[in-house]
């Protein structure tokens, strides 16, 4: 899998210039965004407003950085980067963490619908560096300056996965980019859990967050307004896309809901018949036929203590 440098000692106006090499994938992963927004109508009435209200001075710089190289303009750049708060029904996703006598491992799959597989061949490993360093890495796109999956060597990894609940999206900070202040910023577990959980966002999500002792490995689900932490269970932790702990929110029979639940305990069946161990034993709970879905466009595990990634895409 292709990695790709972001330095964090350079301006933000200039970190994602490596973009001008990459032109043709980021127009058509823009493009495929904007046509999918389009229908939504969220954020485009207001973006001038949202962006000064609630995108920090270097994300917006980024954003600029982004724009020049590809063909649309600096506000639809914005609107594709907060793809996930718009449209998060076309999300799904597992996740699980197990403690064992050896690691902690952190497995998930990205479950996203896309036209002509355009996610699983562009994907790539961004690692932000500072003076030569790795302070974090994202498994992401061209274009996408946010996080959705990452990990931070030495402390911790957080994913995202999607969920509905009865409460009304916020004009707030957009979660994937609350991800990304975390892995920039957090110097703990526990204060990454605390951002991530208190934090007003602009709307629903379950997030998982991987630290490197035996008991830091939580769920916390979130609403735009509401937080709930979720616990190991038999040194196991699963999330796919419903609530377990936020109950009184819990949006019912929604699409993502669906397979949420058979999803959820068959990974749970397999963990109790055979403890994952290696690599290979983790991508095989990915992959088995009830827990990986037609959409799935990533399989990835993070290793939090030593900050590695194993990627697999869909071909």
């Amino acid at each position: 899998m292709e990695r790709i440098i972001i330095n964090l000692d350079t301006s933000p106006s200039e970190r994602w210039n490596w973009l001008k090499d990459y032109k043709e994938e980021t127009n058509s992963l823009l493009k495929y965004y904007l046509e999918d927004l389009s229908s939504a109508g969220i954020f485009e009435t207001y973006i001038d407003t949202y962006k000064m209200l609630f995108i920090s001075k270097h994300y917006q710089q980024e954003i600029e950085c982004v724009a020049k190289h590809c063909d649309f303009s600096e506000n639809q750049v914005l609107i594709t980067n907060l793809y996930y708060d718009a449209l998060k029904f076309v999300f799904g996703c597992t996740s699980f963490s197990v403690t064992n006598e050896d690691e902690k491992l952190h497995a998930r799959n990205l479950d996203w619908w896309s036209e002509n597989n355009i996610l699983g061949k562009f994907t790539k490993i961004f690692d932000f560096k500072k003076k030569d360093e790795i302070e974090y890495s994202l498994v992401s796109w061209p274009g996408f300056i946010g996080g959705l999956s990452g990990v931070k060597p030495g402390l911790f990894s957080i994913t995202l996965n999607a969920v509905l609940s009865n409460e009304s999206p916020q004009f707030a900070i957009p979660i994937t980019f609350l991800i990304r202040d975390v892995l920039e910023k957090a110097k703990t577990f526990n204060e990454a859990v605390k951002t991530l959980s208190e934090t007003t966002i602009a709307s629903d999500c379950l997030l998982m967050v991987v630290g490197v002792n035996k008991d830091e490995n939580v769920v916390i689900e979130r609403t735009p307004t509401a937080f709930s932490i979720r616990k190991a269970d038999n040194d196991s932790l699963i999330v796919t896309n419903e609530y377990l702990s936020l109950t009184e929110n819990k949006q019912t029979n929604d699409t993502l809901q669906i397979t949420a639940s058979g999803r959820h305990k068959r990974v749970k069946e397999m963990i109790r018949l055979k403890t994952p161990k290696s690599i290979e034993d983790y991508f095989d709970i990915l992959s088995d036929e009830n827990v990986k879905m037609i959409i799935t466009v990533q399989q990835m595990i993070f290793n939090p203590i030593n900050g590695e990634i194993y990627l697999k895409t869909k071909k």
